[in-house]
Order: C-alpha cells, then sequence, then structure tokens
C-alpha cells in the first residue's frame, strides 16, 4: 500500500480491545491495533517476558537435572551440579559444561593431590589412600566412615571401594556434552525468540477504517446521457486524486509493482519495421490481501491483455488532421496542433459492441494527440516520430502527422476456492465479501478494461511523456518518450488502483453526492468497514502472540511450582550431597534439598561453619543463609566487670 501522508486518526479504530482480522498472505490473523508509541512499549515488555520464560525453563531444567541425575557418588558430577546451579544463565553454564567436557575426554593424571606429610590428621590422609583416582579417571567419595554401635557403646570403622560403582570419565564426559547442548539450545533460543517474537508480534501497520468515512457515489445516478454529462464529470472529478495517487505510487514504487504485474515486450518478426510496430502484453493478479479484505482470503482478481499499434484504422488525413475508423465502425478525428496550451493527452474508446453484448473480454483502443507538437529532441518511436521544422520556429522538430492508434483487448475473472466468475463477483460460491461490495461497487468498479477506466480518472497525467512537458507550450522531449513507458505506466497504475479501491472509498469527498455505502438503512454497516487502511502513526499486534507469551510464562511459573511443591511432600530428590547436613546445618539442615545446598552462598556457609564459626549461622534452607550477630548493648557497669574477671583474656593473665 502506498499512502504519501497518513490517513487522518478519525478515519481508522484503535484500541487493545477493538479485534480485527488482519489480512496476510498466510490467511486471516486475529490482530489489535494502538498507537505506534504504545505497540513499541508492548514489544520491549514482551521482550522482557521472552526472557522471563527461558529464565524459568532454565531453573525447571536445572531442578530437574539436581533431582534426577544420578551422581553416583562422583565428586566429578556432583562438581558439575555445582558448575550448573551456579552458573546464573545458560550461556555461562554452556561455556562451563564444554570446559567440563574436554577435562573429562582428556584428564590430567598427573596433578598432585594433596598427601602433604605435615598433615598429623588421619582422616584428612584417607581420601588419598581409600579414595585415590580409579584408573578410569573418576575421584569417587572416601565411603570409609565411623559407625557408632550404642548396644555396645564402641565406634566400629568399615570400608567400601568406591571404584566399584562410581562413573567413568567417558560417562561423566557424554553427561557433560548433553548439559552443553541443553545449555547452548537454551541460549539459542533465548537469543532466536528475542528476534523473531517480536516480529511476530508487531506484524504491520494497518487499521481497521471508521465505517463513516466510507463513501462510494451512486454511479447508476449520475451516469446518465440525458444530462449533458455533468454527472460523468462529477464522477470523473471524484476519482481523479485516486488515480493521480497511484501513478505517484509506481513513479515511487517502481520495481515494487513491477514485481506484481507481468509485462512483456514482444519482439517482431523478421521484415517489420521496429520503429512502426509495437506490442505489449501484460498480466496481473489483485488478491484479497492486496485490497486489504478481512474476508475472503482466497480471492482474487486476474486481469490480461495486450495493445499493438493499428496503422490500418487511418482512412483519411489532412494537413491539419488526422481520421481513423475504429474497427471499422466508430470515426475519431485527431488534430494537429503545435501549440495546444495542454499537455499531450491520450484518449479511450471502448468498442460500443462489446458493451451492448455485455463481454468480459473487451477491446479499447488508445488515441494520442502528439502529431504536430513541437520537439526539443528527434524521437522514431511510433507515437514520438519526428521531422525536421520547417516554418522557422526555433524549436528544432516536430512530431509526425499520422500516428497509429492502439489496438488493445482486456479480460477480467474473479476467482475463489477454484471457482470463476467473468464478471458476477456475487455469484461466486461462498463470497463472505459485505453486498455493498459485491453488488454495488465492484460491478461498477471494475467494469471495462482498467487500463482504459484509470486513465480517463488520471486526464493529463495519463502519459509518461507528459512530465517531460513544460508549460505553457508543453513542448516534447521525443528522445526520451516512449509508447512502450506510455503503456506500462497506465498498466502498472492500473493494478494500483485496482488493489486500492476499498482504500480509496475513505479518501473520496462527497460534495453532495449519494452515498451508496450507506445502503437501506441510511447508515454503513459494520460489515462494510470489513478492510483495512495503512498508516505509520499506528502498530498491528497479533492477538495470538500477545495471549501466548503470558500464557506460556504463567504455565511454567505453576509447572515449576507443582514440582517443587511434589519434590518436597514425595521426596523424589537424591540423597543429601552432603552426608553431615544434620550435623552441621542442624534442625534446618534436615529439610534443606541439593538445590539450596549447592548454592554458592551455603558451599560458604558450610566452609565458614567447618572453620568454626564465630557466630550461629539461620536460614539454612534459604538462597541467603544470614549470620545471627548479638546486637545486645552492654552497660559501663558490665563491660568493666568482664574486664576485671579472672581469667578474661582483656586482663593479661
Amino acid at each position: 500500500m502506498d499512502i504519501y501522508t497518513n490517513p487522518s486518526k478519525s478515519t481508522y479504530v484503535t484500541g487493545i480491545a477493538k479485534l480485527f482480522m488482519m489480512p496476510s498472505d498466510k490467511g486471516l490473523i486475529p490482530a489489535v491495533v494502538v498507537s505506534k508509541r504504545s505497540a513499541n512499549i508492548i514489544v520491549s515488555a514482551y521482550t522482557i517476558l521472552i526472557l522471563l520464560i527461558f529464565m524459568v525453563g532454565w531453573n525447571l531444567l536445572m531442578a530437574l537435572i539436581l533431582s534426577f541425575w544420578p551422581t553416583r557418588g562422583s565428586r566429578n558430577r556432583q562438581v558439575a551440579l555445582v558448575a550448573l546451579w551456579n552458573s546464573g544463565e545458560s550461556v555461562h553454564a554452556a561455556t562451563m559444561m564444554l570446559d567440563y567436557c574436554l577435562k573429562m575426554m582428556f584428564p590430567n593424571r598427573k596433578s598432585n593431590h594433596n598427601t602433604s606429610k605435615s598433615t598429623s590428621d588421619p582422616k584428612k590422609i584417607e581420601p588419598a589412600q581409600n579414595g585415590a583416582p580409579t584408573a578410569d579417571g573418576p575421584d569417587p567419595i572416601p565411603t570409609s566412615h565411623n559407625v557408632s554401635d550404642p548396644e555396645k557403646g564402641a565406634t566400629t570403622q568399615t570400608s567400601q571401594d568406591p571404584s566399584q560403582d562410581a562413573p567413568s570419565s567417558r560417562s561423566n564426559m557424554w553427561w557433560g556434552f548433553l548439559f552443553f547442548l541443553l545449555a547452548a539450545a537454551m541460549s539459542l533460543g533465548t537469543n532466536a525468540a528475542g528476534i523473531l517474537v517480536p516480529s511476530e508480534l508487531l506484524m504491520g501497520n494497518v487499521a481497521p477504517p471508521q465505517k463513516d468515512v466510507i463513501f462510494y457515489p451512486d454511479v447508476p445516478h449520475y451516469n446518465v446521457p440525458d444530462d449533458n454529462g455533468a454527472g460523468r464529470a462529477k464522477l470523473t472529478s471524484l476519482k481523479a486524486p485516486a488515480a493521480l495517487r497511484a501513478i505517484g505510487a509506481i513513479e515511487s514504487s517502481d520495481v515494487t509493482v513491477r514485481d506484481r504485474v507481468f509485462l512483456e515486450r514482444v519482439v517482431e518478426p523478421e521484415g517489420v519495421d521496429p520503429t512502426r510496430f509495437k506490442t505489449l502484453k501484460y498480466s496481473y493478479n489483485v488478491t484479497a490481501v492486496d485490497m486489504g479484505l478481512q474476508t475472503d482470503p482466497g480471492l482474487e482478481f486476474r486481469v490480461s491483455g495486450s495493445c499493438r499499434t493499428e496503422y490500418g484504422w487511418l482512412v483519411n488525413h489532412t494537413d491539419t488532421e488526422d481520421i481513423y475508423k475504429l474497427w471499422g465502425e466508430d470515426s475519431v478525428t485527431v488534430h494537429r496542433r503545435a501549440d495546444l496550451g495542454i499537455p499531450p493527452m491520450v484518449t479511450f474508446h471502448i468498442r460500443q459492441k462489446d458493451v451492448d453484448e455485455l463481454k468480459t473480454n473487451m477491446s479499447y483502443a488508445m488515441m494520442v494527440n502528439t502529431a504536430g507538437r513541437y520537439s526539443y529532441t528527434s524521437g522514431q518511436d511510433p507515437w514520438y516520430a519526428t521531422k525536421k521544422t520547417d516554418n522557422g520556429v526555433q524549436i528544432a522538430y516536430t512530431i509526425l502527422g499520422e500516428r497509429p492508434a492502439l489496438s488493445c483487448w482486456e479480460a477480467s475473472s474473479w476467482h475463489l476456492g477454484g471457482h470463476v466468475e467473468e464478471s458476477d463477483i456475487s455469484a461466486l460460491p461462498g463470497l463472505q465479501l459485505d453486498k455493498i461490495w459485491a453488488k454495488a461497487v465492484f460491478p461498477f468498479e471494475f467494469w471495462g478494461p482498467r487500463v482504459s477506466s484509470l486513465g480517463l480518472a488520471a486526464g493529463t497525467s495519463a502519459l509518461k511523456s507528459a512530465s517531460f512537458a513544460a508549460a505553457p507550450a508543453y513542448v516534447l522531449d521525443a528522445g526520451l518518450s516512449s509508447i512502450f513507458d506510455d503503456l506500462e505506466r497506465l498498466v502498472l497504475a492500473s493494478w494500483v488502483s485496482s488493489r486500492n479501491v476499498l482504500i480509496d472509498t475513505t479518501t473520496y469527498k462527497s460534495a453532495g453526492l449519494v452515498n451508496v455505502a450507506k445502503g437501506q438503512k441510511g447508515s454503513v454497516e459494520a460489515s462494510t468497514a470489513k478492510f483495512v487502511l495503512q498508516s505509520g502513526d499506528v502498530g498491528t499486534l497479533s492477538v495470538r502472540v500477545l495471549i501466548s507469551i503470558p500464557a506460556v510464562l504463567l504455565f511454567l511459573l505453576i509447572v515449576d511450582w507443582v514440582f517443587g511443591c511434589v519434590i518436597k511432600r514425595r521426596d523424589l530428590t537424591q540423597s543429601p550431597i552432603f552426608e553431615d547436613m544434620d550435623e552441621v546445618d542442624g534442625v534446618e539442615g534436615k529439610h534443606a534439598t541439593n538445590a539450596t545446598a549447592l548454592q554458592a552462598t551455603q558451599i560458604f556457609r558450610r566452609w565458614d561453619q567447618k572453620q568454626g564459626s564465630q557466630f550461629p549461622w539461620g536460614h539454612l534452607t534459604t538462597a541467603i543463609p544470614v549470620q545471627h550477630i548479638p546486637t545486645e548493648k552492654k552497660t559501663k557497669k558490665e563491660t568493666k566487670k568482664e574486664t576485671k574477671a579472672p581469667g578474661n583474656p582483656g586482663t593479661g593473665a
């Protein structure tokens, strides 16, 4: 859609609650439209929601791994758990798991173990003896421990070979590789979703029209033969701005429009003068998506036609005029005048026989008034062939007389769901198009050759050569002008005009004309406004994405919460990694899980307790443990008594 200025805000409907169907090549998509600023804010907010989705998904994945991945007493696996759980996000986790895989693939067998002779505690030497790495690389937990016998009051020591059940380095490597793939996929998914989902959310900049701005004249009421052409003049002037916009659109987006229109310059056979004979074939399709229809996504309007130079219609000529007999039936006279005071123009003539027989394949002719005009440059084109000016005028060239007419034909048809109708669109089975369009607008708008109707409305702007002719004499530039350029301009503009039929109804000025869009009820029905307008001031949002993103986030949050509850209630977690959980963590530690214990904060807290913490720790089952430091303020007398007490270090005893 090519509108140079955004339509007035009063011509379309916006609002997050105003649902409509946006036409697209994928079908009709439920959508809402808001202001451009609001759309940008919503897209930014949904980008954050996407990040939250992957954050919750990552946490859920980590919880599953912590709960069900068999560590089997391997410190190598447990350190992988610590790395994963404290990685914070998938990119860091992927990097750490890749490093973990490399270490499992190429274990450093010459690493030094802590077997310092200065260690007097046998418990510190025991792991090097009973828990030394095996030949295949695992680093198991030493399982030699003391067991108290309450009946005998004695303590016995049991020992078990840990290498029998410990996983191998190869097994750890494959597990690490799996975790690397999961983390990498999660990271790539986060980035991809952050790019793709916003583009799916913000689909474009179209909005449904306000139904009260739709206007289309009652064509039969004004197209009558007994008013001296006054009614037809009103209709032509009404549609002229739309025709000029169509021509302006192809000038600004010629390449884009050409992708939708087939144009073939036919090469003339040998022996035919290429400067005299020209033939152009054309065809194009206009879909419901092109028109902006919110109904009938499969509807299609197909046009095909051809034009060729015709010299046989010239029946007589004089020094001042050329007389043609179109199809041997209608007589047309073209006057030769060097200075007409108007730009070069083309007139269109539809064969009356085809009109009377209601044919859908209609013949029409184009007659140009370039003969006798002056030109700054020479030309050889059939419509712009020149000769030397011989009347003493300073302008060097003059367009030759006896210029050929263009003999053309154009056929059109409507297609929907495999059904074809050549003229009556309302006869298509399954058509949902509003009856105002199907019976009152389209039959008149798409009647006859589209090139002819567009050219008539465009008037003096129909020919491309007119843009090279300056007022007041409108001297041509024959060297730059071409019959092919003129024809292609009209065909391309007719495609744009066909596409904009619905949109143009929101731009027409009624000027007291009867509005057929109001129907019998005297007001425009909501079903008549089932199309869309384009505006750079709005943003069109997909309802599916608007709903699905929060729904996915809510679903993951519920799954994460339910999974946590099931883990706690059903005791599905693995056995604690730290075997002295109860001893070190106290009563609260009985309820702690590996998810809490593997937090870097909790590992620091356990290290501090092992070192003989000065103050007790609390909140042992949370992510952030806190040390309880006494805050009671002592009086000066109590402080003096403590300093004077015997054995107090402060007294120097």
